[in-house]
């Protein structure tokens, strides 16, 4: 019994409630930390990690110009810097007589900073626009020219394929389609943001005759180092920049709750806690003694202090010997023996005498100054 009222007591002291509050608020902190590390770990990714392949549609314009062209926007998502990129176009086309007639044309790649008001007032299919203007009004970054060529097929094979796919032609006419791809730039990196592109200008540089399906822009992020680690082991790579982000939060949590500590704590809290010094008792002391004074001065209460100050007694010298009880004198009897003179006025030298005792000074008294005032005529 005594035992379960000890433990309870020590839980529901003071210190022990002081503890488990700490305990609380570190470890909600600590989780609520964790949050925030997991959210800042994610940012992160986000912002530092490229999507290795990016692919914008770019949609031609016929009958505006020389040769078929079109814009393409890359705001989202966009190159990310100091990273290097592969850039190359995707041409959709049939193998038509035109194109398989047409020959080698060329493909113009245009990397610019666009300000998003030329093209969207002039090229959205209301007005057409002429390349060489656009290109003057834009900030132009990157400028790249690939030849391209459909890809050569002997025509004997090519009407024996069609004579045997000739059921599958009919059911999936859009298989008839070939993928043309062009490598226009190899390693393009952008290092500070007033040279990060905004918009891509594809130039198809091969007349109006040319027929196209569609056409795409692909950017392949050539990944090293860090990012490669971290596009392709993401759970790995979070996991660990999750606990250290969390571990330097904690870090520095402990030390602003050491310096808030140190700085709001009260001094008096402080020497309570460890201890008066010597220096500090005597002013204490004094200060209670001068309460003690002037509360017995007052008189307001009408009565006597019990607390008085008692005075310092002042020890004497060791040297100084002790006087024994039988050298004190008594009352009535002289302190010292005093020394007779004869009629000459010599010292007379003798022993202690009793002759003095049971007459009183002043007949002692008249009789010296008599002998001496004798003395003094006779001279």
């Amino acid at each position: 019994m005594e035992t379960l009222q000890e433990t309870a007591r020590v839980i529901t002291s003071k210190p022990a409630q002081r503890a488990a509050v700490n305990v609380v608020l570190l470890v909600s902190s600590a989780v609520t930390l964790f949050g925030l590390a997991s959210l800042a770990t994610a940012l992160f990714f986000q912002n530092f990690v490229p999507d290795q392949f990016i692919t914008t549609p770019v949609y031609l314009q016929y009958q505006s110009g020389v040769n078929p062209y079109g814009v393409a926007q890359l705001v989202y998502p966009s190159p990310k810097l100091q990273q290097d990129y592969d850039v190359s176009v995707t041409l959709s086309m049939p193998r038509s007589p035109p194109n398989t007639q047409r020959g080698n044309f060329m493909v113009s790649l245009h990397l610019v900073k666009d300000d998003e008001k030329g093209y969207k007032s002039d090229a959205g299919g209301r007005k057409a626009i002429n390349s060489q203007k656009y290109l003057e009004t834009q900030k132009v970054l990157f400028t790249a020219r690939r030849p391209a060529l459909m890809p050569y097929e002997d025509p004997i094979l090519s009407v024996a394929k069609r004579v045997v796919f000739m059921a599958y032609y009919i059911l999936f006419p859009q298989s008839q389609a070939r993928s043309l791809t062009v490598q226009l730039a190899e390693r393009v990196r952008f290092d500070k943001s007033a040279l990060q592109p905004t918009a891509a200008f594809v130039e198809i540089e091969a007349g109006q005759d040319i027929q196209i399906y569609s056409t795409a822009l692909t950017l392949t992020a050539q990944l090293r180092g860090l990012r490669w680690l971290m596009f392709h082991y993401r759970l790995l790579t979070y996991m660990a920049f999750t606990f250290l982000f969390w571990v330097c939060e904690v870090l520095f949590m402990i030390l602003a709750w050491a310096v808030w500590t140190a700085t709001t704590t009260p001094k008096g809290t402080k020497d309570k806690r460890d201890g008066f010094t010597d220096g500090e008792e005597d002013e204490t002391n004094d200060e209670y003694d001068d309460d003690s004074e002037r509360a017995v001065g007052s008189g307001a209460t009408g009565r006597q202090t019990a607390i008085k100050r008692e005075p310092e007694v002042k020890r004497e010298d060791d040297d100084e010997p002790e006087r024994a009880i039988s050298d004190i004198p008594l009352a009535g009897a002289e302190a010292d023996d005093e020394e007779d003179f004869d009629d000459d006025g010599n010292v007379i030298s003798g022993t202690r005498s009793d002759s003095g005792i049971g007459t009183s000074f002043k007949e002692e008294r008249s009789d010296s100054v008599r002998r001496r005032a004798s003395r003094n005529m006779m001279e």
